[in-house]
């Protein structure tokens, strides 16, 4: 429908008596209206104007005119016309109130609509977390049982840092190509194929005897693995989840990524260290991933969602660039992945100044990090239960950016962890005194448990917010690609920062460098955002 009528010929005045003036023909207008009212078509301007800022890219465009309809439907039904009466002459209200009550109307149909029920319990996506609880349980405790190994086979920390750039090397070297691979092959047999491969790399582990080479080779080939891994699980994750609920997939997924490290990490590798020694930590992991083979041969078959392969006749070089050139087109999807890559590169860079932040400035033992930073595990799981309340009241664009500048200020503090502690304790009058006196704590490590409350939480919105951007906006035929020059870009942007940050530390100290981390996240996350809005918003793709 258009304003001047043409078109369908639906608001025109032979149809709408009310539009030819008069008292009595909007009186006879009004019980065709109410009954009507469904047949009536927004303007298409306004309707792509909320799909790009409110939903972008995750809507179907065989469903787009349904959803317009069942909102105007509400709005222009007169009341009298409901129960029979004369319609009250309503005017259209086309300015700030009217825009105001329509988000209110809309608002209230949302909430009386009947709450989802949980992801957990849709079969595939239930069957796909346990899959991915179970493989990432088996590499945390694999990586950690590898570490030690290398601790105790050479003792040097040169080959420390040699199993550090394993994990780097292959999401350089395999990170696009892996992109190229998920898109093209099923997904679903993807997983089930290299969940296998990881157990036959663990029964390579067993029969053999543990020595250098081997956990260097046993390390990249789990990395390698892993790039292909990753971005096939994420694209299966959107395939099979309804576009509307990717926030709160994504939370779960994320959940159930924190449960394995706890598991992996903390639980399960030291003990069956301590019991069995790396043979029974390498049958443990092969038997997880052997489930987890299992449970992705369970998954859908990727026919069940008429994915396309879109073929092209470009050269390789031009392929590897298919996830850089949608992310960098598209508004949006560029600026949710700078700012999941900034959290990760201030996290890079906080890992390598903390242990000499514990010394030098909290007067602590650097073996004491776990316990100094546990809080943030509490942040990280409040992150994940509110990101998707969050994102759906002000926007996972907006949710992510400003969380972003949370993650910065929670950084700068640990930089300014004295005036941090006598603006909560004097300024704010919160009893830190009395807490660290009934803990046994210094003041400042008090100061340093809280900020990482919300320094974690802050963390896992932009996470969550960012990947669900990245999931609803890219096409189902390139995802993978997408994700996976998200992965590359982290990876690259994380090396420099994070060498620089070792080095800084011992010029300027480990204060100067924290605030400097923080001030280099907020400036880098501006200049990109600048950069980005250069680019017009992008009109929405039809997920194929």
């Amino acid at each position: 429908m258009t304003g001047s009528g043409q078109g369908d010929g639906l608001d025109t005045g032979e149809q709408n008596p009310a539009r030819r003036g008069g008292a009595h023909g909007r009186a006879r207008a009004s019980r065709p209206r109410a009954r009507h009212a469904t047949n009536r078509v927004r303007k298409p301007g306004r309707v792509d104007e909320l799909h790009r800022r409110d939903q972008p890219l995750a809507y179907d465009l065989e469903n787009e005119t349904l959803t317009s309809e069942q909102t105007l439907s509400v709005e222009v039904q007169p009341i009298g016309g409901i129960f029979g009466a004369h319609a009250p002459n309503l005017p259209p209200g086309p300015g700030r109130l009217g825009r105001v009550s329509r988000a209110v109307i809309r608002r209230s149909r949302s909430t009386l609509a009947p709450s989802p029920s949980s992801l957990l319990d849709e079969p595939y996506f239930r069957t796909l977390w346990l899959s991915r609880l179970l493989s990432q349980t088996a590499q945390g405790a694999l990586l950690y049982a590898l570490l030690i190994l290398v601790v105790d086979l050479s003792n040097r920390s040169f080959f420390n840092s040699l199993f550090v750039i394993c994990s780097i090397v292959p999401a350089i070297a395999f990170g696009l190509p892996a992109g190229i691979v998920v898109d093209t092959v099923s997904r679903k047999s993807l997983m089930l194929v290299l969940n296998l491969f990881r157990f036959l790399f663990m029964v390579c582990l067993i029969v053999s005897e543990p020595s250098l080479m081997g956990v260097f080779a046993a390390t990249l080939g789990i990395w390698i693995i892993h790039q292909f891994y990753s971005p096939a699980e994420a694209s299966v994750l959107a395939e099979i989840v309804p576009r509307d609920r990717y926030l709160n997939a994504q939370s779960l997924f994320n959940l159930a990524l924190t449960i394995s490290q706890v598991m992996g990490l903390i639980i399960a590798a030291p003990i069956l260290l301590r019991i069995g020694g790396p043979r029974l930590v390498f049958l443990v992991c092969g038997t997880l991933w052997l489930i987890s083979a299992a449970l992705s041969a369970l998954l859908p078959s990727r026919s069940m969602y008429r994915v396309t392969r879109r073929t092209t006749n470009r050269s390789l070089r031009q392929a590897l660039g298919n996830g850089w050139r949608f992310a960098r087109v598209d508004r949006l999807t560029f600026e949710a992945i700078i700012d999941d890559v900034l959290v990760g590169v201030g996290m890079s860079a906080l890992v390598v100044i903390m242990p000499f932040y514990l010394e030098r400035v909290l007067g602590t033992s650097k073996e004491n990090t776990v316990f100094v930073f546990a809080p943030a595990a509490l942040g990280l799981v409040l992150g994940l239960r509110v990101a998707p309340k969050l994102a759906r009241f002000i926007g996972e664009q907006h949710s992510a950016t400003l969380s972003l500048f949370g993650f910065a200020a929670c950084v700068a503090a640990l930089g300014f962890v004295e005036s941090t502690y006598n603006f909560l304790n004097d300024t704010l009058r919160l009893p830190l005194d009395s807490l660290t006196d009934a803990l046994g704590i210094s003041p400042l490590i008090s100061v340093a448990m809280l900020v990482s409350i919300p320094a974690g939480c802050a963390s896992a919105i932009v996470n969550v917010s960012a990947r669900s951007i990245l999931l609803a906006r890219s096409p189902s035929h390139m995802r993978g690609q997408v994700i996976a020059t998200q992965s590359l870009i982290g990876n690259v942007g994380s090396l420099i920062p994070t060498l620089l940050a070792g080095i800084a530390t011992d010029i300027f100290g480990v204060k100067p460098i924290a605030v400097g981390i923080a001030v280099c996240i907020v400036v880098a996350a501006m200049m990109a955002h600048s950069f980005g809005r250069r680019t017009p918003l992008a009109a929405p793709v039809p997920q194929t």
